[in-house]
């Protein structure tokens, strides 16, 4: 009976267990890399819903300024004519409807005027801000919940230099017609003072531009008159604006990859 032949001892470094330990390996490698991919993948759609939501949140507050624009343009309009400009917020007063040329004392005739323009905006800013501890009015229900963060009465000249004991240059009178106009608003409707932001800080403020921000460049009388104008720009409170440039950043570096 012949007996089997002796196997060879495998020593240690043979191809075979090289080809299995390689196995192992690329096994893990791909096991590591599925998690990896999956943990990337979650993170990209958390990412892309708070980009969603921010986005959500900031058209939102668009569409409430544009229902803010036209509801303030309706009062007015018969009697003082205003331009609202949706895209960039504001509501124009032409300036020589309201004030003489180089001058920031209202025309007599300007005041009821002015005073309507009160009315509109003391009834339609309680909606958007805060009054202190007052509930928001009745009439509000109904509305966009959007939230003014400032209104800012803007005072604006033509190009024509001015110099004078009171006004040593456009800049000056720009702001001057701008407090004046702020002055006959709050006197008309002494509420409108005390409207304030979800901060807390006082809702209207003023300002003044000179010449330096037309809305017709051209060397007119036209466009001098164009320009000659007050605005109220009305700004909305949106999505916190580190918060959306971080959701932003992450989801372009997620397309990238």
């Amino acid at each position: 009976m012949r007996s089997a032949a002796p196997t060879a001892p495998r020593h240690a470094g043979e191809p075979g267990e090289y080809f299995a330990s390689m196995t192992d390996l690329m096994l893990g490698l791909i096991f590591i890399f599925v998690i990896m991919l999956m943990a990337f993948a979650l993170n990209f759609r958390e990412a892309e819903h708070r980009m969603s939501a921010a986005t959500q949140q900031l058209t939102e507050a668009d569409l409430a300024r544009r229902d803010l624009l036209r509801d303030l343009a309706k009062t007015p309009q018969s009697v003082l004519p205003v331009t609202i400009d949706e895209d960039n917020g504001t509501l124009q007063l032409g300036g020589d409807i309201l004030f003489p040329k180089g001058s920031a004392d209202a025309y007599p005739e300007a005041l009821p005027k002015l005073r309507l323009l009160g009315y509109a905006l003391d009834r339609v800013l309680p909606c958007y801000a805060s009054a202190g501890d007052s509930a928001p009015p009745m009439r509000c229900s109904g509305r966009r919940k959007g939230r003014l963060d400032a209104v800012y009465i803007e005072g604006h000249t033509d190009t024509t230099p001015i110099k004078t004991p009171r006004f040593q240059n456009n800049w000056e009178l720009s702001a001057a017609r701008a407090s004046e106009t702020f002055a006959a608003l709050v006197e008309a409707y002494p509420s409108l003072a005390a409207l304030k932001n979800d901060r807390g800080e006082r809702l209207i403020g003023v300002s003044g531009y000179g010449e330096y921000r037309p809305i017709d460049p051209a060397a007119t009388d036209e466009a001098r008159q164009k320009n000659r104008r007050i605005e109220l720009r009305f700004i909305m409170v949106s999505a916190k604006t580190p918060e959306a440039d971080a959701v932003k950043a992450e989801v372009d570096e997620g397309r990238m990859r």
